[in-house]
């Protein structure tokens, strides 16, 4: 059976995003599926994610010891230190040389604390590993959430602060809840309906809520954009289990590794744990992509950009969305934002926006910033009155505006002087015809 390459891509960057009449709720719900998946693997490659993990595996290789020596020392100060380095111990129990070496690096990083030097290169040292580890963090979000606006110093410093006092706290409050937990499950151990169920909880249920809460927060606060923490849930729950079938490769399959241990050694510890940290924020990432495609499905509902699309059509589209425009202006109606423009002119939100783009360059529209929330609505630049299709295309055809002078290059001189006199005579017929038709007579939408 040959396979039709020409129609799966058009499935993927066309067919799979076109809405069709009389579909079930059950299909609708799979297609979105289908959708955010698509989305989330092309961008995940598109957007170069394996530059950033190796990145932030870096950055987690320098800060992992200053980070683990402050949560072992507010540990050490409630009295969870025995019972969290027996956690870490389990967690790297496939890796018992590598649990070993990073608890000496924490041990000995914390004796050091006392002394004088590390009040200032030591303090100096920990506070750049934690900031880099969580700006490169942030950068990371940021160009998922295509985010141009960083934040400011003094947030920066602020919010970089109480996150990294805040983490060690967490993971103390939640170590004290385990200990909880640990001690409840022990009393029912004598039950055997109750303690089996207790004991698995414990074993799976507790770790894997754990986990999601945890990337929850990560995926709301970290990104500077405005996160909906419903969007997030799915992902969250989806990047914890997957981190729990890693954690549970990196322990259970050292066995087919025997051969690679017994050339390095103990050598082998540092790559393989530097392994499982890079596959760690691989799904860290593409969990971050689908909560983006969770939250922004809409604005991929067609893969299709306006450098595809002819320029006759594109003009029509351009004088749509301006003839909407301003009609509801004349009529005092309500000026709407991009995706409500988008719901009644059914225009692709992808080129609605860079339509927008283009009919706020040569000045036709202008965006309106809402004080009290983030949306940005449109409205026309001059009196709808002399806004007219002619005058639309005029504008849009002659940008962006460059001199053919700088190119040495002249049509008057180049063409048959007649013939670039006709032309340029029957274009100006062209463009004074449109200009009698204005741009607000071409559609009318009733007010929603």
């Amino acid at each position: 059976m040959k396979i039709d390459i020409e129609r799966i891509k058009y499935f993927l960057t066309v067919g799979m995003f076109m809405k069709t009449e009389h579909s079930s709720k059950r299909r609708n719900m799979l297609i979105k599926q289908l959708q955010k998946f698509y989305l989330t693997v092309k961008f995940f490659f598109v957007r170069d994610h394996a530059a950033f993990t190796a990145q932030l595996s870096f950055s987690m290789i320098m800060a992992i010891v200053p980070i683990a020596s402050m949560i072992f020392a507010i540990a050490n100060g409630f009295g969870f230190g025995q019972f969290l380095e027996k956690q870490f111990r389990e967690m790297l129990s496939a890796q018992p040389e590598a649990a070993t070496w990073l608890l000496k690096l924490t041990q000995s990083y914390l004796v050091h604390a006392k002394t004088g030097l590390f009040i200032g290169i030591g303090l100096m040292i920990m506070l750049y590993s934690v900031f880099s580890l969580i700006r490169t963090v942030e950068t990371a979000f940021d160009n998922i959430w295509q985010v141009k606006d960083s934040r400011s110093l003094s947030r920066i410093v602020i919010d970089y602060t109480a996150l990294m006092f805040l983490v060690p706290i967490s993971i103390i409050i939640l170590s004290g809840l385990s200990i909880y937990f640990y001690s409840f499950v022990e009393n029912l151990n004598g039950l055997r309906f109750l303690g089996t169920i207790a004991s698995f909880s414990l074993r799976y249920l507790v770790p894997w809520s754990i986990l999601t809460l945890m990337f929850i927060v990560l995926y709301v606060f970290m990104p500077n954009a405005k996160v909906k923490i419903t969007k997030t849930v799915a992902p969250a729950m989806i990047a914890s289990i997957a981190m729990l079938c890693l954690q549970a490769v990196y322990i259970h399959g050292q066995i087919f590794l025997t051969s690679y241990n017994a050339i390095y050694g103990s050598f082998a510890a540092l790559p393989l744990f530097m392994l499982w940290i890079l596959a760690s924020w691989y799904i860290c990432l593409f969990c971050a992509e689908l909560c983006y495609f969770n939250q922004n499905l809409e604005y991929y509902e067609c893969l299709i950009d306006t450098e595809e699309i002819c320029h006759n059509d594109l003009l029509i589209l351009c004088a749509t969305v301006l003839s909407h425009i301003c009609q509801r202006f004349a009529n005092d109606q309500k000026p709407q934002t991009a995706l409500q423009i988008k719901s009644e002119t059914h225009i692709p939100i992808r080129v609605m926006t860079d339509i927008l783009y283009r009919l706020k360059e040569v000045n036709l529209i202008s965006e309106n910033f809402s004080p009290t929330s983030d949306e940005v609505t449109y409205t026309p630049t001059h009196d709808t009155n002399n806004i007219t299709v002619g005058e639309m295309i005029a504008r849009l055809e002659s940008t962006p505006a460059f001199d053919f002078a700088l190119l040495g290059f002249s049509p008057k001189k180049a063409w048959n002087n007649d013939i670039y006199n006709r032309v340029r005579s029957i274009r100006e017929i062209y463009l004074k015809e449109l200009k009698s038709i204005n741009i607000k007579e071409l559609i009318s939408y009733s007010e929603n």
